[in-house]
């Protein structure tokens, strides 16, 4: 009797069994093996390598980034080591697939164990990309379906920018060119190794962009906040972390040079990343991406506008946790009903985004109602949307658009 059961009824037993004994409130949490934070702190590069055994780096970098010489003391960092390095400065850009596998062609010519992107959020997401993309030659929308697990060269990421947290996270969108649509690719082999937080590398970036990557990093840490995969971890960093943005980012808009508060920025924006990347996202980023891919819009200006609108659609389903950013925010009052904190949540981050002078509707950037029922039908594919606190509807996405572009808000 026990000799005619098949295999398949023993592995199905077996599986059910494992199910029954999965912790019911556990969590995984996942950050770089490697943080180095501080002024000058490039010069500790070398060294960082080392530690991880690297000995033949790739370089990942942004063409203008190099021009600037931006790169100039990581190149010494890493020849002073006695360590072998390959430059690759081809991003121009957000990443694409055809870079990806450019930058890959060249990871095989050159035969580095490590690659390193310097740089904005597209070198990072190009570094990371092209860590993990091996002998995948499909459509990248496949690589996102069950994680990317595995690696075959170390990785290490400097921002150049405090907004993407790339540096901290298990994720990376790159636009494909075949779909003709951003893709997230997310998987626990897309955690740098090293993260290095240097402030004097940041300290030349324009106001503009100084503002959109910080509400980019804004909108991770509130997304992250009220996330239903959230866990204790990730909305301690990602509290924490729109506690230091929300006060600082208006005084480095205003004033760059201050290196004590780009490395304020810097931390932060490393916080919110390791929030996100171990909670998830939610509906801005969703519908983000599909306008950033189709309108060529930065995706700090895109969830800059964004976040207000969806945060007022979410307020429906997590109206106490807006209470409690309010209060991170400090904008919360002891008068205050929690509904009023949590509108004064809302009402405090569109104000912040019009103080820095984001613009706070789609149709400033070009988006139309044309593009609606396409952009909607995207967003619904978008994996940021599993973390969303509330349900949501094609038909919804396309009204929450709608609002956007029209500047008026509603539920």
């Amino acid at each position: 009797m026990i000799e005619s059961i098949s295999n398949a009824t023993i592995a199905d037993v077996v599986r059910q069994t494992l199910e029954q004994f999965r912790p019911n409130h556990g969590f995984t949490f996942r950050s770089p093996a490697i943080t180095v934070t501080g002024e000058y702190c490039v010069s500790q590069l070398g060294d960082a390598l080392q530690e991880l055994g690297a000995q033949h780096v790739m370089l990942v970098t942004d063409r203008n980034i190099h021009q600037l010489g931006l790169v100039s003391g990581c190149e010494s960092a890493i020849t002073l080591a006695g360590i072998e390095l390959t430059l690759f400065a081809d991003v121009n850009g957000e990443p694409d697939s055809k870079l990806v596998r450019q930058g890959y062609a060249t990871l095989q010519q050159c035969q580095a164990d490590f690659i390193l992107g310097v740089g904005g959020g597209s070198a990072l997401d190009c570094a990371k990309a092209i860590a993990v993309i091996g002998d995948h030659y499909g459509p990248l929308s496949e690589l996102k379906v069950g994680g990317v697990c595995s690696r075959r060269v170390g990785l290490g990421a400097i921002p150049t920018t405090a907004g993407t947290g790339s540096e901290a996270t298990d994720i990376t969108v790159i636009f494909d060119q075949t779909q003709k649509i951003k893709v997230p690719i997310k998987g626990p082999a897309l955690v740098p190794d090293l993260a290095l937080l240097d402030p004097t590398l940041m300290s030349g970036v324009p106001a503009a962009i100084t503002a959109a990557t910080g509400l980019d990093a804004l909108t991770h840490a509130v997304e992250s906040y009220v996330s239903i995969q959230s866990n204790p971890l990730s909305r301690a960093y990602a509290y924490h972390a729109m506690q230091s943005i929300f006060h600082t980012l208006p005084k480095v808009v205003g004033y760059g040079q201050d290196l004590a508060l780009r490395g304020q920025m810097a931390v932060a924006s490393f916080k919110a990343g390791l929030a996100f990347s171990n909670s998830g996202l939610g509906l801005t980023h969703a519908i983000a991406h599909q306008i950033g891919a189709r309108y060529h819009l930065a995706h700090g200006v895109a969830n800059a506008i964004l976040l207000p609108y969806v945060m007022q659609f979410n307020a429906l389903c997590c109206q106490h946790e807006y209470a409690h950013i309010a209060t991170a925010l400090g904008v919360s009052r002891d008068a205050m009903t929690e509904r009023e904190r949590c509108q004064a949540a809302i009402d405090a981050i569109k104000q912040l985004a019009d103080d820095l002078g984001l613009p706070n509707q789609l149709a400033s950037v070009g988006v139309t109602v044309q593009d609606l029922p396409l952009l909607a039908e995207q967003a619904m594919q978008d994996i940021c949307l599993q973390g969303n606190p509330r349900q949501v509807e094609q038909a919804q996405i396309e009204q929450l658009i709608r609002q956007a572009i029209g500047g008026t808000h509603g539920t």
